[in-house]
């Protein structure tokens, strides 16, 4: 995720912007957790040292870029749905109403609708994909088959865990771990950086 997610942690208690929601997800790594309805929950997960920052320099930062993007797309886009520390780690939990407001207040890429949607988003599909049963790789699986599938799937290039409301069926093979069978980790190379087009990941599921 953003290095603004990450500095969030240290800030969001000083900032008062908890709306104290309760979490809908676990995690033990920074995870975006795409929903039925379309909505997305991210976790950030991160050491907590807040004498490593400047709490005044950082709490303005929050404070101006939740209120300018809640200002232009309305106060329900995204809202902090908690904030806790325990054991000396740190975890936020972002609720975002959209796939597009998590894209946009992120500036990443991150993809929900069909296949067919996908492809005429032009997302080609030129990639290696892995059959996924039981939440366990399962060998090669044909792009081309896939490619005409009717399936749901989330594309996105970040170094996150992806938790979707249903089953994975296939996933590109780069990069990608399977946790269980809604769960994938993807663990991108140290120089790439969040959102670079050219290790985006595909997650099939149905």
């Amino acid at each position: 995720m953003k290095k603004f997610i990450s500095i969030s942690l240290v800030i969001l208690v000083l900032a008062g912007l908890l709306t104290g929601c309760g979490k809908s997800l676990e995690a033990d790594r920074d995870t975006v957790y795409i929903q039925k309805k379309g909505n997305v929950v991210s976790a950030a997960i991160a050491d907590f040292d807040k004498d490593y920052y400047d709490d005044e320099e950082l709490k303005n930062y929050i404070d101006e870029r939740v209120a300018e993007y809640q200002e232009e797309h309305g106060k329900g886009s995204v809202s902090i749905d908690e904030f806790s520390v325990e054991d000396g780690v740190a975890r936020l939990f972002i609720k975002y109403d959209s796939c597009e407001e998590y894209q946009n207040f992120n500036e990443v890429t991150l993809f929900s609708g069909t296949i067919p949607q996908a492809l005429a988003e032009g997302y080609n599909f030129e990639e290696e994909f892995t059959e996924i049963e039981n939440g366990e790789a399962a060998g090669s699986a044909d792009r081309d088959a896939i490619a005409d599938l009717d399936a749901k799937v989330i594309i996105l290039s970040e170094k996150v865990d992806v938790k979707v409301d249903g089953t994975i069926q296939y996933v590109s093979s780069r990069y990608t771990t399977m946790k269980a069978k809604d769960t994938v980790s993807i663990q991108l190379p140290e120089e790439a950086e969040d959102g670079e087009e050219s290790a985006l990941v595909y997650v099939i599921y149905e």
